[in-house]
């Protein structure tokens, strides 16, 4: 019997001898076969004396990781090797540079002698850390929070984000530490604490102290409201003033006099506001002298000032009696005939606390997408240890335990299944309701949902690495990013409480100067109340929240929909998208294609089998299928393999040279053009020592959704289709017709690192096409008057460009996807590339990306409604109050309101379908 095992991550041919060693140490083994570029061993032995688990375990003591390889789809330990390879590549560029280094200073380059890290120093290395952090309430909190780490030395990058009270940090650790990064706020009014980096942003913790604060803010809205209704029922209900006055200062004087008795009232309306003052207002005050000692004003600043402004206009219109010594005259009740405003004070702060309370509770609801899909993991695992089972926290799992899964539970890791048969329902990433069957060496993916059978699991990555953690940290990541239009928001937010301030004290101003008073009315009393109105009714926090709950929101739909759109920018940038680039194998058709034509022997295809079974790719994988199909399955081992980038595989294979791919037929490292034969289906020539011997055909079905999405495309965005292909022309034409796609905008034998450069090339088209549609009809000659002159608008320096997608697979596709201005990652739902792109549909459907178009939009459009009815807002609330229509109180009440209506309105997306 003969396993495939995949092995990672081995770097030479001391680790193959190495991983060779301990497999052969395993009685009953007969053969060992390491792939060093591969990653992965073919292991012989005797099923009666070896089992699985014997091979699972046979390199516990040493660094690599091993798991069942299976038939299709990626490595299982693909990220691991990628990781790598990265780390190689850096390595080698860093060797590079110093090598660079090294020979300009030896050739006397003083610049770089004095100081030969010049050049990395303008590319510092980066940090980041994730903050959760405490006591903002406005867009000016975050402005204010974001402007001191820009002021701080080796700051590279800040975002916070208002919605989820959160932010991430980027800096040099060359220049600072993260205690450097933690003490900028010492001088501000919040609190902040490190999010460890394999954790959720809202975790237990968060969770819990969230819940802590929302139960306290309501105990103290109870006891702000319950005072509040006493002191405007006694304040503002007719006759209830004067009945209470009388009563109580009938307990001190027999026939208290009208001032007596005013005094006593206002008295007893000052002891029941104090409470509300600052007791239940002390938030407003600990947040302006913060934001003031900071250097900024945020909303506590205009809350309490407004507040404290009437409370101190009331107490002078109370205690002037006591100042006047005269408690018979009318002149001691002068000021708005003795009524003061503490009613204004307790109603303004009662408002602003539900409207903060309610804001908390629909900020929350934001996150609930993320939530669910956390909730997806169990929180324990059936582990085997030592030959017996345990139940352990999910946590205490790690990569090789082997985990048992019964019918009904979810899986707790992603692994394979090592023993057992079962279904799963996978619809939480793939959105298929059907379940899928799984059998040994299938991969399952961590939250999905075991049926019907128990199976066991070797855990091949978990916490943080698994898929579902990738997810909720690609989303989290992408709600923390900042859209090009909060920018509006930022520069309005940044001068708003000054602005404000400016125009209450222009308000005051205007009512003392020009407006003579009115009945009962001071010329004091009738200036002071619009201006306190003009502070109460603004509010910045609507700003603030008007771009980060929509994104919130948006982008956990666009995850439960299988949408991962990674970046606010791209949110934004994907509405003026004009051209999409597709990749063809994979993306516009199935990615499985099938041998349909071979004229080779059964020898010659023995060996060209023998070859292919090296390779990944999709071919070789057809390849391998069709010689099983004709019975060809004991295949000979393979030696001095290689791969040649876009034109096949060459190797030794029983002693004689094998070539498979698009060779000429006079040299094995040369490409030709191989459409002869067929016109509807790829070609392979096979070559057997130099000689050409046949050729194999292969055919691709085009998905069921890809000529829909492209018309949609060009129906309902107005947006030009193109598809890039290695595959000959006839074949690219085939299929581009059968999608739907113009043939002259099929790219053909491109090979894979140069998909970049027809997507430059697309880039460059559709600009032109740009400018020939802002040029009306094109270049055309305007006839001006005088004859030849002609209208030079078309010949602007500064071209438009336009907005171009790829969408590819996400392995071999990265140059592309970095070359345009929104990469699309297809991924099918058990493997997501969630590195590979700024937007990954996670289910593998083509017509998702119609879902991500339309969500972009529908997201864009909520932020948009919500920044113009937060400027709409305060552009008229602010004049109504200016001019003295809208009271205090019912100012307090609108600005509280405000939030809450825009954060309500991001909740809408809710309703979004596809």
């Amino acid at each position: 019997m003969k396993e495939r095992l995949a092995i990672a991550v081995m770097h030479c041919e001391k680790c193959v001898a190495n991983v060779t060693k301990h497999f052969a140490e395993i009685n009953g083994v007969d053969s060992v076969h390491v792939d060093l570029d591969g990653q992965w061993a073919d292991v012989s032995f005797d099923p009666d004396k070896v089992t699985m688990d014997m091979l699972l375990h046979a390199l516990d003591d040493t660094n690599f990781k091993v798991a069942p390889m299976p038939e299709s789809g990626r490595h299982p330990f693909a990220d691991a090797i990628a990781e790598d390879a990265k780390k190689k590549t850096e390595k080698a560029t860093a060797v590079a540079k110093k090598e660079a280094a090294d020979a300009t200073e030896t050739a006397g380059e003083e610049m770089i002698a004095k100081n030969p890290d010049d050049e990395d120093a303008s590319v510092p290395a980066e940090a980041s850390i994730r903050l959760a952090i405490e006591g903002m309430h406005c867009a000016n909190c975050a402005a204010s929070i974001e402007s001191h780490y820009k002021k701080t030395s080796g700051v590279i990058d800040v975002a916070v984000n208002l919605a989820n009270n959160t932010g991430k940090v980027t800096f040099d650790p060359a220049q600072a530490s993260v205690d450097d990064m933690l003490r900028v706020f010492d001088d501000l009014a919040f609190s902040a604490e490190i999010i460890p980096e394999d954790a959720p942003l809202v975790d237990e913790k968060r969770r819990a102290k969230e819940a802590a604060r929302t139960k306290h803010d309501l105990h103290v809205f109870i006891v702000s409201a319950a005072l509040t209704v006493l002191i405007v029922c006694i304040g503002m209900l007719p006759g209830w003033h004067m009945a209470t006055g009388e009563t109580l200062a009938g307990l001190f004087v027999d026939g208290p006099t009208h001032v007596q008795a005013m005094f006593a009232a206002n008295i007893l309306l000052l002891a029941l506001t104090i409470p509300v003052q600052f007791g239940c207002g002390i938030r407003f005050y600990k947040g302006a002298i913060g934001s003031l000692k900071g250097g900024s004003a945020n909303m506590d600043v205009l809350v309490a000032l407004g507040t404290t402004i009437a409370f101190l206009f009331s107490l002078w219109i109370t205690f002037l009696p006591v100042v006047r010594g005269d408690w018979t005259s009318h002149e001691s009740l002068a000021i708005n005939d003795g009524m003061p405003y503490f009613e204004t004070c307790a109603m303004l702060i009662t408002f602003v606390l539900l409207g903060k309370m309610l804001e908390s509770r629909a900020k929350g609801a934001t996150n609930q997408a993320i939530e669910s899909l956390m909730n997806l993991t169990p929180s324990t695992a059936c582990v085997i240890r030592g030959g017996q089972e345990h139940e352990v926290p999910l946590a205490q799992v790690v990569t090789g335990d082997t985990v048992i899964v019964r019918p009904g539970e979810k899986m707790p890791v992603d692994g394979v299944v090592t023993q057992g048969a079962t279904e799963v329902d996978e619809s939480m990433l793939t959105g298929e309701t059907l379940p899928v069957a799984k059998a040994v060496g299938d991969a399952v993916t961590g939250g999905t949902q075991n049926t019907t059978g128990s199976v066991t699991v070797r855990a091949l990555r978990v916490g943080a690495d698994s898929t579902l953690a990738r997810i909720v940290r690609a989303v989290e990541n992408a709600q923390g990013t900042k859209a090009p239009i909060q920018r509006i928001a930022d520069r309005i937010a940044a001068i708003f409480v000054p602005v404000i301030l400016i125009i209450a004290a222009i308000t005051f101003c205007a009512w003392f100067l020009f407006v003579p008073p009115e009945g009962a009315n001071t010329l004091l009393t009738q200036s002071l109340m619009p201006a306190i109105a003009v502070i109460c009714v603004a509010c910045p926090c609507a700003l603030g929240l008007a771009t980060p709950t929509a994104l919130t929101v948006g982008m956990g739909k666009g995850a439960q929909l299988g949408v991962l759109i990674k970046d606010g920018t791209v949110l934004e940038t994907m509405g003026g998208l004009r051209a999409t680039v597709f990749d063809k194998t994979g993306t516009l058709t199935i990615g499985k294609p099938t041998v349909i034509a071979c004229d080779l022997d059964d020898e010659a295809l023995m060996l060209a089998a023998a070859l292919e079974a090296k390779s990944e790719h999709p071919l070789a994988r057809a390849v391998v299928a069709y010689a099983a199909d004709r019975g060809i399955e004991n295949l000979p081992e393979v030696s001095d393999f290689e791969a040649i980038v876009g034109i096949g595989i060459r190797g030794v294979v029983a002693g004689r040279d094998i070539a498979v791919g698009a060779f000429d037929a006079k040299d094995s490292s040369t490409a030709v053009d191989a459409d002869a034969g067929a016109d509807t289906a790829s070609g392979s020539f096979v070559k057997i020592d130099g000689a050409l011997v046949g050729s194999l055909r292969f055919k691709d079905e085009p998905k069921a959704d890809a000529a829909s999405t492209i018309s949609t495309l060009a129906r309902d965005f107005g947006v030009s289709s193109y598809m890039v292909t290695g595959d000959n022309a006839a074949t690219a034409g085939i299929i581009a017709r059968e999608v739907g796609i113009d043939p002259d905008h099929v790219f053909a034998r491109v090979k894979p690192l140069e998909k970049a450069d027809r997507v430059r090339d697309v880039v460059a088209a559709e600009g032109v096409k740009t400018i020939e549609q802002n040029v009306d009809g094109g270049a055309e000659v305007a006839a001006t008057g005088a004859a030849g002159k002609k209208d030079h608008a078309g010949d602007r320096k500064e071209k438009p460009r336009a907005t171009v997608a790829f969408v590819g697979d996400g392995i071999n596709d990265a140059p592309a996807l970095a070359a345009a201005d929104i990469g699309v990652a297809m991924a099918s739902g058990t493997d997501v590339a969630l590195d590979a792109g700024s937007v990954v549909l996670m289910r593998n459907n083509l017509s998702d990306l119609i879902v991500a178009l339309r969500l972009s939009k529908a997201t864009m459009r909520k932020i948009k409604q919500n920044l113009f009815w937060a400027l709409i807002y305060n552009c008229i609330m602010i004049p109504l109050a200016a001019v003295g229509i809208l009271a205090p109180a019912l100012a307090g009440a609108a600005m509280a309101l405000s939030s809450v209506s825009v954060v309500s309105n991001s909740l809408l997306l809710k309703r979004f379908r596809a």
